[in-house]
C-alpha cells in the first residue's frame, strides 16, 4: 500500500523503489533523533530532585515509609537522569555523585521498605552529602540567584 502510493509521486520501477526506501530511511531517522532529545532539561530534574528529596525527609520524619519509598524510588529515577546528562560531558565526579545519589536512594528505599526509620534516615544523609559534593563542584550561584552549571 505505501509503496503503490509512493509510485504516484516517483514513478513506477526500481526508481520509484529507491525513493520509497529513502524516504522510510529519513522518516525513521527523524524519529529515532527525536525520541533521543526527548530527555528533560536539567534544571527541571534538580527541581523534581529538590522537591522530592523534601518530601522524602518529610516522610521519614514522621514514619510514613510507604511514601518515603515512593519517594527514594523517585529519586534513583531522576539521580540516573543525572548520570545520562553528566555522562554526555564526560564529568567523572558528577557522573560518581550521580551513581551514589542512586545507591543512597535505593538504600532508603530499602531501609524504609523494612521499617527501619534509622536505617533509612542515616542513608539519607548519605545522599545530602552526594547533592553537596556536586553542587559544590558543579553550580555556580549567578547575581540573580539563579544557577549555572559547571562541567
Amino acid at each position: 500500500m505505501i509503496r503503490d502510493a509512493c509510485s504516484i509521486f516517483t514513478g513506477f520501477g526500481r526508481i520509484g523503489e529507491m525513493k520509497s526506501t529513502i524516504v522510510v530511511i529519513l522518516v525513521c531517522a527523524f524519529v529515532v533523533t527525536g525520541l533521543a532529545q526527548q530527555k528533560r532539561p536539567y534544571d527541571v530534574i534538580m527541581k523534581d530532585v529538590s522537591a522530592t528529596f523534601a518530601s522524602l525527609k518529610k516522610n521519614l520524619d514522621s514514619n510514613t515509609m510507604a511514601s518515603a519509598v515512593e519517594d527514594a524510588s523517585k529519586l534513583q529515577g531522576f539521580f540516573k537522569e543525572t548520570e545520562e546528562f553528566w555522562t554526555a560531558f564526560k564529568t567523572k565526579d558528577a557522573i560518581d555523585y550521580s551513581k551514589a545519589g542512586q545507591s543512597d536512594a535505593q538504600n532508603v528505599a530499602a531501609a524504609a521498605k523494612d521499617g527501619n526509620g534509622q536505617k533509612a534516615l542515616t542513608a539519607y544523609s548519605s545522599l545530602g552529602k552526594s547533592c553537596k559534593g556536586c553542587h559544590d563542584s558543579h553550580r555556580e550561584l549567578m547575581p540573580d540567584k539563579s544557577f549555572k552549571i559547571k562541567p
